[in-house]
């Protein structure tokens, strides 16, 4: 048994005792600061509110609350920010942004380089709410510094978007770090039915990430153009599995094709080559029966009555749910369910015959 002698027993315990003291003294004293910092805010804005009422009134006597410490910028910060949100401002002499590309534009440049990564979004935060376009070489330069987080580069692309900045999609083809989700919904606010075929020309010039992210956009928005369609169509024959899976799901949403034979000449050069055969390719041939029960013609059924038969269960249970959906597509499940002689085929025609059209 290990004993601990008793002295050393209690001078760790009034380490302990100690340090929980400085750790509480510290919650103290900063609950404290940050009560008399509110405090001072507080002051500060009463004092001054008649004139700061009368400026917004009259576009005049800013220098009357012109802020110099730190609670005094945050204190018109507060204002400002509550007066954006109840009342439309003026976009052409708006006395705020006056007042703010005046007097707190270069705090916000000190501030966008500062070391501490919350300082510099909460700028950012700023920037954008009292749209300051003429930071926009300030965020350029933030940009392409190490330090500029993913965070930090979707709110900066998304302000130059709103600035228009001539040059975004040049700084989108070199962008590579952004995680898929901030991705998604940078892209789901850049792109729109009016500059969607820009989008399209500058696809292959941007990552694969990028790529997939947007083909992603075009389907969630259900945006359409000839180009667009062209570029779709395109990616079926190409090399890319995963760019050719996404461009099918897309299709299939979009419920367009210029031609079947664009479908039936992808399938058959997969098949001749024996792509279908590797289990890698079981998104391709899912989403590619998913897409014969959208698109419906009767030249898909021979390649479904193939997919039926599948190993994958999701591939064959996607096929057999898309011949549902032809007109016949009833008395050739019980075909196959009655006279196939793949086990696999008949137990899903039999599954998608009793299943009741809510399922299609």
């Amino acid at each position: 048994m290990i004993t601990i002698d008793p002295n050393l027993a209690l001078l760790l315990t009034f380490f302990m005792f100690f340090v929980l003291l400085i750790m509480y003294l510290y919650l103290v004293l900063r609950k404290y600061r940050g009560n008399r910092f509110g405090q001072k805010k507080k002051a500060w804005l009463r004092l001054h509110m008649p004139a700061i009422e009368s400026y917004i009134i009259n576009g005049q006597g800013a220098e009357k609350f012109a802020p110099q410490a730190e609670f005094h910028f945050q204190a018109i910060e507060d204002f400002f920010s509550d007066y954006l949100s109840s009342y439309k401002a003026d976009t052409v002499n708006n006395p705020v942004k006056l007042f703010v590309e005046q007097y707190m534009v270069p705090r916000y440049r000190k501030r966008l380089t500062d070391p501490l990564w919350s300082v510099r979004v909460n700028t950012l935060y700023f920037i954008d709410l009292f749209k300051l376009k003429s930071m926009q070489d300030d965020l350029l330069i933030l940009l392409g510094r190490k330090k500029c987080s993913a965070e930090e580069r979707f709110q900066i692309y998304l302000l130059l978007a709103h600035f228009d900045y001539t040059n975004l999609q040049d700084l989108l083809k070199s962008s590579n770090d952004m995680p898929p989700f901030l991705l998604n919904e940078l892209l789901n606010r850049l792109v729109n039915h009016d500059n969607l075929d820009s989008y399209v020309d500058l696809f292959h010039e941007l990552p694969q990430n990028w790529q997939l992210g947007l083909l992603d956009v075009f389907r969630d928005q259900n945006l359409r153009s000839e180009k667009l369609h062209n570029l779709l169509e395109s990616l079926l024959e190409g090399p890319n599995r995963e760019l050719k899976v996404r461009a099918l799901k897309t299709i299939s949403v979009l419920g367009y094709i210029t031609s079947p034979f664009v479908i039936t000449r992808m399938i058959e050069n997969s098949l001749s080559k024996g792509e279908w055969k590797d289990s890698m390719a079981a998104g391709e041939r899912l989403m590619a029966a998913q897409l014969m029960g959208q698109i419906r013609v009767d030249g898909f059924i021979p390649y479904l009555e193939t997919l039926i038969t599948d190993r994958n269960y999701n591939v064959r249970t996607n096929a057999a749910k898309s011949i549902r959906k032809y007109r016949r597509g009833r008395e050739l499940l019980l075909s196959i369910a009655n006279t196939h002689e793949d086990a696999f085929a008949k137990n899903i025609a039999r599954e998608w015959l009793d299943r009741s059209t809510e399922y299609e």
